[in-house]
């Protein structure tokens, strides 16, 4: 069996009943990283991206753009290196301006000997930000991957269009497994307006689950993203129908490694922890 540690993620994973089996696990490191507005600093006139260019009001210019880089990639160079010195087989993140921003990423001094991956597509949001999975070819081989559109209700939010749900199929360590990576509708106008929004991203989510669970309960999916909810929100646990526990949890049922910490007031102090479990 592959155990999977996460970290820095919002992530649900499907579980089947063999959990509880004593086997010998090979750890992989999954992890989520919301970099936060990571443009570049040229001028996209199909995009809102001017708060983030040389001449706005932040003066977002090419040295604050290298020293954003400097910084992420020291993060991610140290993300479960304790596990693994080779560090994560993947990693989600969201807020990515395009593909430039991710080459330089992977391209950087302290990252570049990882030769990291990456499976992008540019979605309809209004600022032109992304979602991506960086992944170390060493451990994963992507096979097959596309966006996923979210249609937003009406009235629910401001903006007509959010970002894409990043799908990616793969084999991890010899295991198929199944990745989601998400950055749902913000709470921008009132939670409660926005809270169809953030359903109308998990049913899409739960679709993709539900067709893959037709095929097999033993499928492992990892859903992982800024999903701008906590826990124990409708859109996790009444759409997703994920569960803080896996006692009881049927074959193909999503487990919610963030419940507990949610209840203990721990879910925002959290810097890693390992709690995703996927069988073979």
């Amino acid at each position: 069996m592959t155990k999977f540690f996460v970290s820095l993620a919002f992530t649900i994973a499907s579980i089947s009943t063999v959990y509880s089996q004593k086997v010998n696990y090979k750890a992989s490191i999954i992890s989520f990283y919301n970099l936060e507005n990571l443009y570049d600093t040229v001028n996209n006139p199909l995009v809102d991206d001017e708060e983030f260019l040389p001449a706005s009001e932040r003066h977002y210019n090419t040295r604050i753009y290298l020293d954003k880089l400097n910084r992420l990639t020291d993060v991610i160079s140290q993300l479960g290196t304790d596990i693994n010195p080779d560090g994560i087989a993947l990693l989600g993140v969201a807020e990515i301006e395009n593909d430039t921003v991710l080459t330089d990423l992977v391209n950087h001094k302290t990252l570049k000997n990882r030769k990291l991956k990456f499976v992008q597509y540019n979605s309809p949001d209004r600022r032109g930000i992304d979602v991506a999975l960086l992944y170390n070819p060493k451990y994963f081989t992507p096979v097959y991957s596309e966006p996923l559109f979210v249609q937003l209700p009406g009235g629910s939010k401001d903006a007509y269009y959010t970002r894409d749900i990043l799908y990616v199929k793969g084999i991890l360590d010899g295991d198929t497994i199944h990745v989601m990576v998400g950055h749902w509708p913000s709470r921008s106008g009132g939670e409660e307006r926005s809270i169809p929004a953030r359903a109308a991203a998990a049913r899409v989510v739960r679709g993709v689950v539900d067709s893959l669970m037709t095929i097999s309960l033993q499928t492992k999916v990892v859903i992982m993203g800024d999903l701008n909810d906590d826990p124990i929100s409708p859109s996790i646990t009444k759409v997703l129908q994920a569960k803080g526990s896996v006692k009881g949890l049927p074959d193909g049922g999503l487990y919610n490694p963030w419940f507990d910490f949610y209840k203990k007031g721990l879910a925002r102090l959290l810097t890693r922890m390992p709690g995703v479990y996927l069988t073979r």
